[in-house]
């Protein structure tokens, strides 16, 4: 699935953060600027303010429909009075709006938690054909391979 320059680095910063809620203010600029965010977060005090959000989104990740997950993102959406911005990245580059056009959808569909008991790892599902369960490929593993091992040990 390829996401647009909208949906991408929005969802995979929202992972980041349910993934790192207490992490360091400069953890998180690092993350922010890699995705040329104009106004990263750089003190303790708006570190301390999101983390309300960072709850919140957890619940969007783990939502186990699109109508759950959309609910939750338009709830967010709602509660920050969300509008679109004029933006210019740097000296001499043009202004540009900065939102996520209606016909994008919200992609609810490919943000997930990790279906490994115990792991919760929230990710964005950028696979082909959108049926991630897991994380990572080592999670995948740890269940297919319990998996395995139970159905062998089960009479026929």
């Amino acid at each position: 699935m390829q996401f647009n320059t909208y949906t991408v680095a929005g969802a995979h910063i929202a992972a980041w953060l349910v993934n790192n809620p207490a992490s360091e203010p400069s953890a998180l600029a690092a993350v922010l600027d890699s995705y040329d965010v104009h106004q990263p977060v750089t003190t303790t005090a708006q570190m301390r303010a999101l983390r309300p959000w960072i709850q919140r989104l957890r619940g969007l990740f783990e939502a186990g429909t699109v109508a759950g997950k959309a609910e939750r993102a338009d709830a967010l959406l709602n509660a920050a009075n969300c509008r679109p911005r004029l933006i210019s990245h740097g000296a001499g580059l043009p202004f540009h709006l900065h939102y996520a056009p209606v016909r994008t959808g919200l992609e609810g569909s490919r943000l997930g938690a990790c279906s490994r008991a115990g792991c919760g790892t929230a990710f964005v599902d950028t696979s082909r054909n959108g049926r991630r369960h897991f994380c990572s490929v080592r999670c995948a593993n740890q269940v297919n391979v319990a998996n395995h091992r139970l159905r062998q040990r089960q009479p026929r």
